[in-house]
């Protein structure tokens, strides 16, 4: 069968399979050969369309990959391909790009734009981006539309690459902006339009072109001229190319909003709705710029920037723009369809969190103009102003108003418009989120008790109001702790009660709304006072009974099955030791759910979440007793942890190893050798992410904690596994990552807590002199991170631990070595300077451990 014919035979599903498998056979016998046959069959003018159309596709598939580790594999397997054969298949590549057929075109620029992006920022190929814009300059339409694709392909992944680390030279920025400029510029809409969209990320490039005035003032001129373009597609990638120009240049906006401001507005007011949501969506960017920036001064972070209050000064022309634009919903039927009206309160929420009190006074004189107008959409629209107002102003400032409308808006509850009550509802819940003090809890209880019965999207937020108002009642008290009674406490069975008939309506399906209930009960049980407990035994019963009818009702993720297990998680997390009756009941119900998980996942050893977090509740609540459970669930622990593909429910189950370890203390030792081979396994494992990698580490400490002296036989290789771990720098991931910054600084916690897990263990089992020959192992590790400015709070708060830890169980005999070390002093320092009042704590509990042995 020639390639042709299996190219078109996996398009035929009688013969897919085996041609598919064909195809894959000779990717793996030859790249070299499989490359150059495809680019040939993509470049042939006399095959047929399809078939080049998918040459092109397995091309682009060969050269990249989703998962980052394959993705690097292919890209280096195409570096390694001769060079010959490199050159047949761009040259093939770039005959079929202006292929009269437009479907071959594309797949051939998808093809170029990968291998653009594997070889420019090696400095290779420097005639791709010339040759395009040689294209872009054509006289055929087609082939300047098509170069322009090319283009906006090769800068997508140019951007990405620029963010993981790499540069990208600046004179092939410079010509790759000057094409897609240019093609903005051509009179034929569709090239206007391929330009526009690939300028979305060339834009991205162009920091140097934006430090240079002039250029920055034609490419602004550039962007005006075709948001004004009488073409809406067209305008619509104009506008979003002005939202992109907003997140990266928002330091150079100021002299161009006196016209941007006008665009915006008048775009907003009288154009086709797709083409008003993204002018909306500039000034939403604007917002979430402005409250970075404020974040970044709050943090002492902003390293000279700051806001220009393009928001505040724009506030008389915006907000009026913003409170008319929401009283244009087409219907009372909420699609969740996004549409202008809801752009529109987005947006006007992103300003009140930017200008707080300074919003207050023009929204309210809308409000209170429009709320109880005729026209349904008036009214909402006074609604959804008010809601949106909530988050950003103080509550100094919006008192008088909550305190006096608060009557008017509960009577509104009552209005015959669905979409009205609705978004009262939202708004009550707002209120309740961003301004708790104010609420009339006894007043407002009953009555959302009542509305519970409302129609389903009524009553889905009505649900949330109760879970808004539970979670305000432990606002004050620490982590883990509740109080004797709460503001709810009094109406804790009527809530409870009014919620379980809300997820047995017959109608719970709509809106969400099951879900909405079963998560307000589970908030209401957590939140709840401690006077609250005698209710939850017969609540958890209730809950148990739900489980074991739902299993008529499995579909694919277990969702209903989930919503239940929260629930319980919450109960047993609540009741502790006193769940022990209903235990064993627990226990079965969450295997059941795991099992019946794996059963519609077509047997595979999957792990349904909330089942694995209810059991880690039920270990917590019962400690030791949870030993007997440990035959039946040790099979599952094991599939979770191998599971690495499914990465948060890999996460969730090395947690539970520490859960495990609390629990059962000495009595894990059963099962240490099959986790421990596991999770040495997984660091050893280049496809396992690395968040699973960090908490692994935690792991290593919990089992030194539990099993104690027993952990010498697993001494050596765990330490080893720590100080490879250790030796990870910030200079061996990409720069100013964020993402990279957080994990190395949860590996370097994970390892300092293993470390301590280790030192206590040893101790409690007489067996510390084992551990003596890797103190230093651990000193080094500690004053490289003491050097390093880009280790967290927690990260040194770890380090004073762990230096603690050291000193009091070796006192003198370590101290003595260490002396007067300056990273000792520089971690004292550090924590004094902190305003985290647990390090301070720390810091000076280590500063008396060293001065009573000597060392300061």
């Amino acid at each position: 069968m020639s390639l042709t014919e299996l190219l078109l035979a996996t398009q035929d599903p009688s013969k897919n399979s085996q041609a598919e498998a064909q195809i894959r056979s000779a990717e793996q016998a030859s790249a070299d050969q499989y490359f150059t046959a495809l680019a040939q069959e993509l470049a042939n003018n006399d095959k047929p369309v399809i078939a080049r159309q998918l040459a092109g596709l397995l091309l682009k598939n060969g050269l990249a990959a989703k998962d980052s580790a394959r993705d690097r594999e292919l890209k280096q397997r195409w570096a390694s391909l001769p060079a010959p054969s490199r050159n047949l298949v761009k040259e093939a590549t770039t005959s079929a790009l202006i292929s009269q057929h437009v479907d071959v075109g594309k797949a051939s620029a998808q093809v170029l734009a990968k291998i653009g992006a594997i070889e420019i920022p090696l400095n290779e190929w420097a005639g791709l981006v010339p040759l395009l814009l040689q294209h872009v300059t054509n006289n055929d339409a087609r082939a300047r539309q098509i170069a322009l694709v090319c283009l906006g392909y090769l800068c997508e992944d140019l951007v990405l690459i620029q963010e993981d680390g790499s540069q990208i030279q600046d004179e092939i920025a410079n010509n790759i902006l000057t094409a897609v400029v240019q093609g903005m510029r051509d009179a034929d809409n569709s090239t206007k339009l391929e330009a526009t969209r690939a300028f979305y990320h060339a834009v991205v490039l162009a920091q140097k072109n934006f430090r240079s005035e002039n250029e920055r003032n034609f490419i602004m001129t550039v962007v005006k001229e075709v948001c004004e373009a009488q073409v809406p597609e067209v305008q619509i990638a104009a506008f979003e190319c002005l939202v992109q120009i907003a997140t990266e240049y928002y330091d150079f906006l100021m002299p161009y909003m006196n016209t941007i401001g006008p665009l915006t507005w008048n775009t907003i007011k009288s154009s086709p709705e797709k083409v008003a949501i993204p002018a909306m969506e500039f000034w939403s960017t604007v917002c979430d710029e402005e409250l970075f920036l404020m974040e970044l001064v709050a943090a002492g972070q902003a390293q000279g920037r700051a806001p220009h209050n393009l928001i505040q000064q724009a506030l008389q022309f915006l907000i009026p723009l913003l409170t008319e634009t929401l009283t244009k919903q087409q219907s009372e039927d909420d699609d969740d369809t996004w549409n202008l009206a809801m752009a529109a309160g987005t947006c006007l929420g992103l300003v009140a969190q930017v200008v707080g009190d300074a919003c207050v006074d023009i929204v309210l004189t809308f409000v209170q103009a429009n709320f109880q107008h005729p026209d349904w959409k008036y009214r909402e629209a006074a609604m959804l102003a008010y809601g949106s107002i909530m988050e950003g102003p103080t509550s100094e400032k919006m008192r008088p108003m909550l305190q006096s409308s608060f009557n008017p808006l509960v009577m509104a509850l009552q209005d015959q418009s669905v979409a009205v009550r609705d978004t009262i509802a939202w708004t009550l819940g707002r209120i309740a989120q961003f301004h708790p003090t104010i609420v009339p809890v006894k007043q407002l209880t009953p009555l959302l008790c009542e509305k519970l019965r409302d129609v389903p999207r009524v009553s889905a937020n009505i649900c949330w109001n109760v879970q808004v108002l539970a979670e305000a009642q432990t606002d004050a008290v620490g982590a883990g702790q509740f109080p004797d009674t709460a503001a709810l406490s009094e109406f804790f069975t009527a809530l409870a009660t009014a919620l379980l008939e809300v997820v047995a309506r017959p109608d719970a399906d709509e809106r969400q709304l099951r879900m909405a209930g079963y998560n307000a009960l589970s908030v209401l049980v957590s939140k709840a006072g401690n006077d609250c407990l005698p209710h939850m035994s017969a609540l958890t019963q209730e809950m148990l009974k739900h489980l074991n009818l739902s299993f008529k009702n499995v579909d694919r993720e277990c969702e209903l099955q989930g919503f239940i297990c929260g629930v319980l998680t919450a109960l047993v997390s609540r009741l502790r030791g006193e769940v022990a009756p209903v235990a064993d009941k627990v226990m079965e119900e969450a295997l059941k759910v795991i099992t019946a998980y794996q059963q519609v996942r077509g047997g595979a050893q999957v792990l349904q979440e909330e089942a694995l977090l209810l059991i880690a509740a039920l270990a917590n609540a019962v400690g030791a007793q949870f030993e007997r459970f440990m035959p039946h669930f040790a099979p599952h622990l094991s599939a979770g942890l191998q599971n690495y593909d499914e990465v948060q429910v890999c996460l969730m189950t090395t947690g539970i190893v520490g859960d495990l370890c609390r629990a059962l203390e000495g009595k894990i030792m059963t099962y240490c050798d099959t986790i421990l081979n596991i999770l040495y396994n997984n660091l050893q494992n280049t496809a396992v992410d690395r968040k699973i990698k960090a908490a692994i580490m935690t792991c290593f400490g919990d089992l030194a904690l539990a099993i104690g002296g027993e952990f010498e036989k697993y001494l050596v290789p765990v330490v080893q596994m720590l100080r490879e771990a250790s030796s990870t720098r910030l200079a061996d991931g990409p720069a100013d990552n964020e993402e990279w910054v957080e994990y190395l600084n949860t590996l370097r916690e994970g390892v300092l807590e293993a470390y301590s897990g280790i030192i206590h263990g040893l101790k409690d089992s007489g067996k510390l002199h084992l551990f003596k020959e890797h103190v230093n192992t651990v000193l080094t590790f500690v004053k490289d991170i003491t050097e390093d400015k880009s280790a967290s709070d927690s990260v040194m708060k770890a380090c004073i631990d762990v230096v603690g830890d050291m000193v009091m169980v070796f006192q003198t005999e370590l101290t003595a070595h260490v002396g007067t070390a300056p990273f000792l002093g520089q971690l004292v320092q550090f924590a004094a300077r902190s305003q985290d009042p647990r390090l301070q704590q720390n810091a000076q509990w280590l500063q008396g451990m060293l001065q009573k042995f000597g060392a300061m």
